[in-house]
């Protein structure tokens, strides 16, 4: 995604900066750490940030498009039925359907299993999937090379979410709830500085 944030912050050093920060040490492992990044990059991303990544396939008749082998941009997640925003088939707009539907009614596309089920009219010449773009996952093993994909200016956003969590898994209920309160009141100014820039997501 070239287009997604990128605060200039690797995950190793967001994690370090809370660890030192953090009046007393608590007893959190990398690896949750990196859980509550991950949970917390991916919620913005499908839920606040929603910007859209396209995929070209050339045409198939009815059948069913296999989403998680589906080519991303390096740095992106792979993409999941959840995260599809529409289908097109050549010009037309298919409609999200349940299976049931799916199979009846034509131009319409349903998930079955985690894939994208299709019930065409006509064979296109290519599909156009249009969906919410994720950050690919952290792991123990790229947080020194993966950078936080958030503005930098909203670099407290996530730390006060992992500060909150650490306090609150170590029973510590009035700091956590001091970070969470933090963090709820900065995502609203998140979900506002991004309503101002969403024209310039679109396709």
């Amino acid at each position: 995604g070239g287009n997604m944030f990128d605060s200039g912050i690797t995950a190793s050093n967001l994690i370090e900066q809370i660890k030192d920060e953090a009046d007393i040490a608590l007893p959190v492992s990398d690896e949750t750490y990196i859980s509550w990044l991950n949970a917390l990059e991916q919620l913005l991303y499908t839920e606040v940030i929603q910007e859209q990544g396209k995929i070209e396939i050339d045409g198939v008749g009815d059948k069913v498009i296999n989403i998680s082998a589906l080519a991303v941009p390096d740095g992106e997640n792979a993409v999941r039925f959840e995260d599809i925003y529409a289908v097109y088939c050549d010009t037309t707009q298919l409609i999200k359907s349940t299976v049931a539907s799916g199979v009846i009614f034509p131009n319409t596309y349903y998930k079955t299993e985690n894939n994208l089920g299709l019930n065409l009219t006509d064979t296109p010449e290519t599909i156009k999937i249009i969906y919410f773009v994720k950050p690919k996952l952290k792991t123990p093993e790229n947080i020194s090379s993966e950078r936080v994909r958030l503005p930098v200016e909203f670099i407290d956003l996530a730390k006060a979410k992992l500060r909150g969590e650490a306090y609150k898994m170590v029973n510590e209920g009035d700091i956590a709830a001091m970070w969470l309160n933090d963090y709820n009141i900065l995502l609203e100014t998140f979900k506002a500085w991004i309503a101002e820039k969403r024209p310039s997501f679109g396709l």
